[in-house]
């Protein structure tokens, strides 16, 4: 089970393996034994697993299956009449940016929104 929500979870977000490896720091083929089954991830793996997909690891191992998810059309179709951005629909280069951005602890968080916003005003400064 877990290995399919893996799988599930990152091809709805339109994921390759590679791209989740390199996020997670991780060697392909190692998180693709998790995919299959072979191997069976730590817990540290799964905490930042389901970071970076705004999930609760209750949901990723099958604890809480009704935790909200992305995968169903119905909640997907809600989600686009409420004018809401997927992430399946973001660039490649924002949904790295989101990972990392959820993956990083409060202070780091708050760090890196000044950054954005002091980089967002010498933008508009230089117009």
């Amino acid at each position: 089970m877990l290995n399919e929500q893996l799988k599930l979870i990152r091809k709805a977000n339109k994921y390759t393996q590679q791209q989740i490896s390199d996020l997670l720091e991780i060697d392909r083929s190692t998180y693709a034994s998790y995919e299959t089954g072979r191997n069976r991830p730590d817990i540290r793996f799964l905490a930042a697993f389901a970071k970076v997909f705004d999930i609760t690891v209750d949901y990723l191992i099958g604890i809480d299956p009704k935790s909200e998810f992305l995968v169903c059309d119905s909640v997907v179709s809600l989600k686009k009449e409420q004018g809401e951005t997927l992430i399946s629909e973001l660039k490649r280069d924002e949904k790295d940016l989101l990972a990392m951005y959820r993956m990083c602890s409060s202070e780091k968080k708050e760090s890196f929104m000044e950054l954005l916003k002091q980089a967002k005003n010498e933008e508009l400064n230089s117009l």
